[in-house]
């Protein structure tokens, strides 16, 4: 047998493979209905002061300022949430109705999202999102 035939013939089963990897799942679109935010903001202030072991020599010292709770209830969390000025770790769970496009019947659903996302700061009850549903299990599902 030709040496290109042999290639080809070698690549078959590996194109069989990557034609079942499209889209994960279905593409649906999911209507938050709940926002569970919790933050712990981080405030790093560095400043200069006096030395105690060495009078009249000034070292660096840092500061660290740190508000924990639901996002919310921290004070500073709408202008955390405008400006992203300050280190924010935390967990937004997300709660979503959506139709499966499979079955056409309604489910609710969760994502988790961290400090990190985009969606940590912008997502608001009421929001549309896009996601994509598991093909063999409509309970299941990820963000587009």
């Amino acid at each position: 047998m030709p040496f290109r035939v042999r290639q080809i013939l070698s690549i078959l089963p590996f194109t069989a493979l990557l034609a079942g990897c499209g889209v994960p799942g279905l593409p649906a679109k999911a209507t938050v209905t709940l926002i569970d935010r919790t933050c712990a903001i981080t405030e790093t202030i560095d400043r200069e002061v006096d030395d105690p072991r060495n009078p009249g020599v000034k070292v660096k010292a840092r500061e660290l300022n740190s508000k924990t709770g639901e996002c919310k209830s921290v004070e500073e969390w709408e202008e955390v949430r405008a400006k992203r000025t300050k280190k924010v770790d935390g967990t937004a769970v997300v709660h979503l109705d959506y139709q499966a496009p499979q079955d056409g019947a309604t489910h609710s659903a969760t994502l988790t999202f961290t400090g990190r996302d985009d969606e940590f700061y912008a997502l608001n009850a009421g929001d549309t999102i896009d996601i994509l549903v598991a093909k063999s299990d409509p309970a299941r599902i990820r963000k587009a």
